[in-house]
């Protein structure tokens, strides 16, 4: 008998989608991949090995692909389909996504496992920025939105407010507001070393900018990050992580751009200048540059320019070379994603607050439906169906209007009406989501399933 332990270890060094398959071998698998030690030790040996990452570009669509090797991409169903498809990602963290759609609909997403937790909503407003991160003294994972406040006098400073929510507690609630003023839209926080970041201006002298302001996620107070002894006088700056070390990319005009490192979090002394780009080395100008990975020996940075181009820079010979992949886009927003077996547990996590009320009034809602005979869950959906009325109609929970919602398409009139595996599809595009359940009311005779 293989000991348990020895098992565990060499799991741990698969990737999640061979993972996944091997769920399927036995019982004792099973318990053991979705144990959460073995999760927090898949995470740690990928995040130290600087294996299993998937490089994700967004354009109207989401696309990715594996960072080692690169290529090639392909395209991931999010789970916040609208009447526009897009999304915006918010913030990568331990293979999680936070993303939200044009409706203002947000939801915490692993690609990966295709599973996700939508959050309760929160309405739109005027402008604000949003990070994303995880708490390590709870083990729980937040979305921090900082919202500009309307005011009534021109004159004084834009005011704001900042609320949380977190996976375990599934509600917003309001913090302390942040100390200094965000430039509305301002960048999504970059999480690193248990903190999101910001460049902000401050609030008492506007005129002191690219000041870099930190929350602690687990404290959920706010300190000012020391920065590098900067060379020239800088046009721009821009924050990131790499490596899981927090870095800024300083913009000197359209010369010269300088990636520093932070190799000690929070001490100044330890800022590294580990590239330093001329507009000669890359094609077209030095507008933005977005650091996103090392590569697995860690000679090699991969690097995103304008949003147009991808390319490794060498450290060890000072070069650039350029990165096309069958699949790209023209132009892209990119972001890396760790494949991780990080577990939303919806089903068992005790909800609180209003979306707790809101969740047991659709339930007594679908289950009326369902005693009554009304609903048809999609898994049964019959793949052909014989029309008496010509409309099916799609019940739905809305998160944003907090009741059911009824949506009719009108069918072509006809004897039968055989449903496709791609016909069903549309249907649940053409529903707004974040849907928690979906049915379809049919006034139907089934015919063959």
């Amino acid at each position: 008998m293989v000991p348990h332990d020895l098992i565990a270890d060499i799991l741990s060094r698969l990737p999640v989608k061979h993972l996944l398959c091997l769920r399927s071998v036995s019982k004792l698998w099973r318990s053991l991949i979705d144990d959460p030690d073995f999760i927090n030790l898949h995470l740690s040996r990928s995040l130290k090995t600087r294996t299993n990452h998937t490089l994700i570009l967004k354009n109207t669509d989401i696309r990715a692909a594996d960072l080692s090797p690169l290529g090639p991409f392909a395209k991931l169903e999010h789970p916040l389909m609208s009447y526009n498809h897009g999304v915006e990602i918010l913030g990568s963290c331990n293979g999680l996504l936070c993303i939200r759609n044009i409706v203002e609909d947000m939801a915490i997403w692993n690609p990966s496992t295709r599973k996700y937790q939508v959050l309760p909503y929160l309405g739109s407003c005027k402008g604000y920025a949003c990070g994303f991160g995880h708490d390590p003294v709870a083990d729980d994972y937040k979305v921090v939105k900082i919202i500009q406040l309307d005011r009534a006098d021109d004159d004084k400073p834009l005011e704001s407010e900042v609320k949380v929510c977190s996976l375990k507690r599934n509600r917003w609630r309001k913090i302390q507001d942040i100390p200094c003023v965000p430039s509305f839209p301002s960048a999504n926080g970059v999480f690193a070393s248990g903190a999101l970041h910001w460049v902000l201006a401050q609030k008492v002298d506007l005129l002191v900018t690219n000041v870099i302001i930190s929350l602690d996620l687990a404290a959920e107070s706010y300190n000012e990050v020391p920065q590098p002894e900067y060379q020239d006088d800088i046009l721009q700056l821009n924050i990131g992580v790499l490596g899981g070390c927090m870095c800024v990319v300083a913009t000197h005009g359209d010369a010269r751009v300088d990636l520093w490192v932070m190799k000690e979090y929070g001490v100044k002394e330890s800022w590294t200048l580990l590239i330093s780009l001329a507009r000669e080395d890359v094609a077209g100008p030095l507008r933005f540059l977005k650091p996103l990975a090392y590569s697995r020996s860690g000679n090699q940075v991969l690097l995103e320019h304008d949003n147009i181009n991808l390319f490794w820079y060498d450290l060890v010979e000072q070069k650039a070379d350029d990165v096309w992949v069958p699949g790209m886009p023209l132009s892209y927003e990119t972001e890396i994603c760790l494949q991780s077996l990080v577990s939303l547990d919806v089903d068992g996590r005790h909800q609180k607050g209003e979306d707790n009320g809101d969740i047991k009034k659709m339930d007594d809602f679908l289950s009326e439906g369902s005693r009554k005979g009304l609903f048809v869950s999609y898994s049964h959906f019959p793949a052909e169906i014989v029309i008496i009325n010509m409309t099916v109609a799609l019940v739905f929970w809305s998160g944003r209007y907090r009741s059911p919602v009824l949506l009719s398409y009108q069918l072509k009139v006809g004897h039968s009406h055989s449903i496709s595996e791609s016909d069903r599809k549309t249907f649940m595009n053409n529903v707004h989501l974040p849907c928690l359940r979906l049915q379809f009311h049919l006034e139907c005779l089934r015919g063959k399933q």
